[in-house]
């Protein structure tokens, strides 16, 4: 939906979107500096477990100046940018919504299935994800999404670069039937269309209003995409159902028995020979020992401060015995290209510099 903002509004827009890019490269620069000149100080930065390097680490950034400016920074700059869009959102509520409802018309390439009996989930009771007002099934939910998503990351997954990492890092087969587990606004669904076109392509998400904004989007994109409302846990699909299930930024919002619960329910929906795919950022162990201690530390601090509580615990997890609790055999992690934090370019972002970790297992 293209919405014609004010000249207030959109000069007010666009000075919070340049101070979340800054926060985004700027302070991240400025930290990874500070540890750099610091590093020789952290006891535990050569051995210990994650735990305990993070909380070492903890003990000098915690204290410093440029730590302490940049985690007020985040969480009032998320705050400014969403009561920035709720406000233009607010002016335009009744044509916001009447776009929102305007859903499965004739001409329409694909089609969305709510349920109004989905219900949110119970760990999501007092939560609200990256801060956002009203979490993912407030009323402008994909909006908020997706308005904040761009200066966030720089502006470097405006066409959907990360869903193409995953999209491109999964065996390149005759998938027929595909499953996007999570797929909010369908920006990490969106690849599969092109890549697959004689595809199935179905993206899977409990939020309505991140559904119904990500069925009205995938119409101007020209993707023909069934999206249903349906617990990632219990998608109500039969045995078998599907090629390939995928998904991204799903894991770390979820606690212990419902990641548990998705990989079982992965497998189940997988014919034989079906891949399971997940992507994230590399766990607190490969990110100590292999890309970057201070990184753990941001991913762990920032989780905690910005409403994102399952992070210090998912990043903790070895993800191929998780698969393999869920019934896969053959689990392995996968490097995969990663643009967004500039890892093999040298061009920082706020968490540091590392590959994009992808999960993936046959049934």
């Amino acid at each position: 939906m293209q919405i014609q903002k004010s000249r207030s509004e959109q000069a007010k827009f666009d000075f919070v979107s340049g101070l979340m890019q800054y926060n985004s490269t700027g302070l991240g620069k400025a930290m990874t500096e500070f540890f750099v000149s610091n590093e020789n100080k952290f006891a535990n930065s050569k051995s210990g477990t994650s735990s305990e390097v993070i909380s070492d680490i903890g003990s000098i950034m915690n204290d410093a100046h440029i730590y302490k400016f940049g985690a007020f920074f985040e969480l009032n700059n998320h705050a400014l940018m969403f009561k920035t869009v709720l406000d233009i959102l607010e002016n335009r509520r009744d044509e916001v919504e009447a776009w929102l409802d305007d859903i499965n018309q004739k001409n329409f390439l694909g089609q969305l299935d709510l349920n109004p009996e989905i219900e949110p989930p119970t760990y999501y009771k007092n939560i609200e994800i990256h801060t956002q007002p009203g979490n993912y099934h407030g009323d402008f939910a994909g909006f908020l999404y997706h308005w904040m998503i761009g200066p966030f990351l720089v502006h470097r997954d405006d066409n959907d670069e990360m869903g193409w990492q995953l999209a491109r890092g999964v065996p390149d087969r005759p998938y027929k039937d595909i499953l996007d587990l999570g797929c909010g606004i369908g920006k990490s669904t969106f690849p599969y269309c092109d890549i697959y076109p004689d595809a199935n392509v179905v993206g899977l998400d409990y939020a309505a209003p991140m559904l119904k904004y990500g069925h009205r989007l995938a119409e101007e994109r020209n993707k023909k995409i069934h999206f249903k409302q349906a617990h990632a846990e219990e998608t109500g699909f039969e045995d078998e159902s599907f090629d390939l299930v995928v998904a991204i930024w799903l894991f770390h919002e979820l606690p212990p028995k419902a990641r548990d619960k998705v990989v079982r329910e992965a497998y189940r929906v997988l014919r034989p020979g079906g891949v399971f795919a997940i992507m994230e950022s590399p766990p607190f162990d490969n990110l100590i020992d292999e890309y970057s201690k201070l990184s753990a530390f941001l991913l762990d601090s920032t989780g905690r401060r910005m409403s994102d509580p399952y992070i210090p615990g998912f990043f903790k997890e070895d993800r191929k015995e998780m698969f393999m609790r869920g019934g896969f055999s053959n689990a392995e992690d996968v490097p995969l290209p990663n643009d967004l934090t500039g890892w093999g370019s040298g061009d920082s972002y706020f968490f540091g510099s590392y590959p994009w970790w992808m999960t993936i297992a046959t049934k």
